[in-house]
Protein backbone atom coordinates (compact mmCIF):
# COMPACT_ATOMS: atom_id res chain seq x y z
CA UNK A 1 0.00 0.00 0.00
CA UNK A 2 1.17 3.76 -1.21
CA UNK A 3 -0.44 6.76 -0.64
CA UNK A 4 0.27 9.51 -3.17
CA UNK A 5 -1.75 12.79 -3.16
CA UNK A 6 -4.88 12.07 -2.75
CA UNK A 7 -5.30 8.31 -3.93
CA UNK A 8 -4.06 5.10 -1.96
CA UNK A 9 -2.45 2.61 -4.05
CA UNK A 10 -2.14 -1.14 -3.79
CA UNK A 11 -0.87 -3.71 -6.39
CA UNK A 12 -5.06 -4.61 -6.74
CA UNK A 13 -6.52 -1.12 -6.86
CA UNK A 14 -6.45 2.28 -6.37
CA UNK A 15 -8.92 4.66 -4.27
CA UNK A 16 -9.53 8.26 -3.73
CA UNK A 17 -9.15 8.64 0.00
CA UNK A 18 -8.65 5.63 1.70
CA UNK A 19 -10.57 2.68 1.02
CA UNK A 20 -13.66 1.60 2.68
CA UNK A 21 -13.91 -0.01 6.46
CA UNK A 22 -16.79 -2.39 5.49
CA UNK A 23 -20.18 -0.44 4.31
CA UNK A 24 -18.42 2.80 4.72
CA UNK A 25 -17.91 5.19 1.87
CA UNK A 26 -14.93 5.14 -0.69
CA UNK A 27 -14.20 5.55 -3.95
CA UNK A 28 -12.48 3.50 -6.61
CA UNK A 29 -10.21 4.71 -9.29
CA UNK A 30 -10.00 2.65 -12.52
CA UNK A 31 -9.07 2.55 -16.18
CA UNK A 32 -12.70 2.96 -16.97
CA UNK A 33 -14.03 5.60 -14.34
CA UNK A 34 -14.81 6.11 -10.72
CA UNK A 35 -17.31 3.68 -9.02
CA UNK A 36 -18.77 4.99 -5.53
CA UNK A 37 -18.81 2.35 -2.96
CA UNK A 38 -20.41 2.20 0.44
CA UNK A 39 -24.19 1.32 1.63
CA UNK A 40 -25.45 5.30 0.34
CA UNK A 41 -23.61 6.44 -2.83
CA UNK A 42 -23.36 2.80 -5.35
CA UNK A 43 -23.10 3.95 -9.08
CA UNK A 44 -20.20 3.86 -11.40
CA UNK A 45 -19.17 7.21 -14.40
CA UNK A 46 -16.86 6.30 -16.89
CA UNK A 47 -14.72 9.34 -17.74
CA UNK A 48 -16.17 9.92 -21.05
CA UNK A 49 -19.34 11.12 -19.14
CA UNK A 50 -17.43 12.90 -16.08
CA UNK A 51 -16.91 16.79 -16.97
CA UNK A 52 -14.87 17.83 -13.86
CA UNK A 53 -13.96 16.01 -10.89
CA UNK A 54 -13.22 18.69 -7.74
CA UNK A 55 -12.22 17.12 -4.12
CA UNK A 56 -13.37 19.34 -1.07
CA UNK A 57 -12.34 19.12 2.33
CA UNK A 58 -8.93 17.55 2.52
CA UNK A 59 -7.08 18.49 4.87
CA UNK A 60 -4.85 20.60 3.21
CA UNK A 61 -1.35 22.00 5.23
CA UNK A 62 -1.90 25.22 5.47
CA UNK A 63 -0.41 26.54 8.68
CA UNK A 64 1.12 24.69 11.64
CA UNK A 65 -2.31 25.24 13.64
CA UNK A 66 -4.50 23.49 11.44
CA UNK A 67 -2.02 20.56 11.43
CA UNK A 68 -2.08 20.80 15.20
CA UNK A 69 -6.16 20.88 15.22
CA UNK A 70 -6.01 17.82 13.22
CA UNK A 71 -3.68 15.88 15.35
CA UNK A 72 -5.75 17.18 18.57
CA UNK A 73 -8.94 16.18 17.35
CA UNK A 74 -7.75 12.54 16.27
CA UNK A 75 -5.72 12.21 19.75
CA UNK A 76 -9.09 13.10 21.33
CA UNK A 77 -11.22 10.92 19.59
CA UNK A 78 -8.98 8.08 20.28
CA UNK A 79 -8.61 8.73 23.86
CA UNK A 80 -12.34 9.09 24.29
CA UNK A 81 -12.70 5.79 23.22
CA UNK A 82 -13.78 6.78 19.60
CA UNK A 83 -12.59 6.01 15.96
CA UNK A 84 -10.70 8.32 13.75
CA UNK A 85 -11.94 7.29 10.06
CA UNK A 86 -9.40 10.35 9.47
CA UNK A 87 -11.03 13.73 7.55
CA UNK A 88 -14.02 13.28 5.71
CA UNK A 89 -13.56 14.49 2.00
CA UNK A 90 -16.21 15.11 -0.77
CA UNK A 91 -15.55 14.07 -4.51
CA UNK A 92 -18.38 15.67 -6.25
CA UNK A 93 -18.58 14.85 -10.01
CA UNK A 94 -19.71 16.93 -12.81
CA UNK A 95 -22.03 14.78 -15.21
CA UNK A 96 -24.55 15.32 -18.42
CA UNK A 97 -27.21 14.50 -15.20
CA UNK A 98 -25.85 17.05 -12.82
CA UNK A 99 -23.66 17.00 -9.71
CA UNK A 100 -22.56 13.19 -7.80
CA UNK A 101 -21.40 13.82 -4.60
CA UNK A 102 -19.49 11.15 -2.48
CA UNK A 103 -17.65 11.01 1.00
CA UNK A 104 -14.31 9.25 0.89
CA UNK A 105 -11.92 9.75 4.32
CA UNK A 106 -8.31 11.17 4.02
CA UNK A 107 -5.71 8.38 4.38
CA UNK A 108 -3.15 11.17 5.73
CA UNK A 109 -3.74 13.53 8.52
CA UNK A 110 -2.91 16.45 6.03
CA UNK A 111 -1.37 17.02 2.34
CA UNK A 112 0.90 19.52 1.35
CA UNK A 113 -0.77 22.68 -0.90
CA UNK A 114 1.71 21.63 -4.11
CA UNK A 115 0.72 17.58 -3.24
CA UNK A 116 -3.41 18.36 -3.52
CA UNK A 117 -2.73 20.72 -6.40
CA UNK A 118 -0.86 17.93 -8.23
CA UNK A 119 -3.52 15.25 -7.21
CA UNK A 120 -6.70 17.48 -8.47
CA UNK A 121 -4.45 18.61 -11.58
CA UNK A 122 -4.37 14.89 -12.60
CA UNK A 123 -8.17 14.06 -11.99
CA UNK A 124 -8.85 17.25 -13.94
CA UNK A 125 -6.35 15.62 -17.17
CA UNK A 126 -8.28 12.35 -16.43
CA UNK A 127 -11.81 13.95 -16.51
CA UNK A 128 -10.97 15.68 -19.89
CA UNK A 129 -8.91 12.93 -21.31
CA UNK A 130 -5.32 14.59 -21.50
CA UNK A 131 -4.31 11.33 -19.25
CA UNK A 132 -5.78 8.26 -18.32
CA UNK A 133 -5.39 6.34 -14.81
CA UNK A 134 -2.93 3.48 -16.68
CA UNK A 135 0.24 5.20 -15.49
CA UNK A 136 -0.54 5.49 -11.49
CA UNK A 137 -2.21 2.05 -11.32
CA UNK A 138 0.77 0.27 -13.21
CA UNK A 139 2.97 2.30 -10.52
CA UNK A 140 0.59 0.24 -8.05
CA UNK A 141 1.54 -3.20 -9.69
CA UNK A 142 5.01 -2.55 -9.73
CA UNK A 143 5.92 -0.38 -6.51
CA UNK A 144 6.68 -2.57 -3.54
CA UNK A 145 8.58 0.18 -1.15
CA UNK A 146 5.89 1.54 1.10
CA UNK A 147 4.74 5.24 1.01
CA UNK A 148 7.32 7.53 -1.09
CA UNK A 149 8.56 11.03 0.50
CA UNK A 150 6.87 14.49 -0.84
CA UNK A 151 9.63 15.22 -3.12
CA UNK A 152 8.92 11.90 -5.10
CA UNK A 153 4.96 11.71 -4.68
CA UNK A 154 4.63 15.29 -6.25
CA UNK A 155 7.18 14.08 -9.21
CA UNK A 156 4.77 10.95 -9.45
CA UNK A 157 1.69 13.23 -9.57
CA UNK A 158 3.54 15.54 -12.11
CA UNK A 159 4.82 12.51 -14.53
CA UNK A 160 1.35 10.68 -14.14
CA UNK A 161 -0.10 13.82 -15.84
CA UNK A 162 -1.20 15.77 -12.67
CA UNK A 163 1.30 18.97 -14.06
CA UNK A 164 -0.88 21.94 -15.02
CA UNK A 165 -1.79 22.48 -18.50
CA UNK A 166 -0.19 24.94 -20.08
CA UNK A 167 -1.22 27.66 -22.63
Amino acid sequence: MSMVGLFWITPASAHMGAPPNGTGPGVLLTEEGLTGLGEDQRGAWAWRDIRRVTVVGAPVRSSPGRVAGILLESVTTVAFGGFDDGPAMFVRLDTPDGEVEWTVYAPAASYGTAEFRLSQDLLDAYADGRATPAALLAWGRAWQGGTPGRAKREELLAEWGGAPRTA
